[in-house]
């Protein structure tokens, strides 16, 4: 488990969250990936291939918001 690579991806979330409730995208699950980041640190049961998940989604979130518009 990386403690520094859980951390950076859990700021990297919550920074992405007023992006996405201002372009009005629920976030719900976006909160919940944050929360079981944490979670899952504290219990030291965070894989790599969970964070590759979460950072995927996060990195997907990005580009969408900033796909020009069309």
């Amino acid at each position: 488990m990386n403690a520094t690579a859980i951390f950076a991806l859990i700021a990297q979330g919550v920074s992405l969250l007023p992006v996405l409730i201002q372009a009005g995208i629920d976030v719900t699950q976006r909160i919940q990936q944050i929360e079981a980041l944490a979670k899952g640190g504290v219990d030291g049961t965070i894989t790599d291939a969970d964070l590759a998940k979460v950072r995927a989604q996060f990195d997907a979130d990005l580009a969408d918001f900033n796909e020009p518009m069309t």
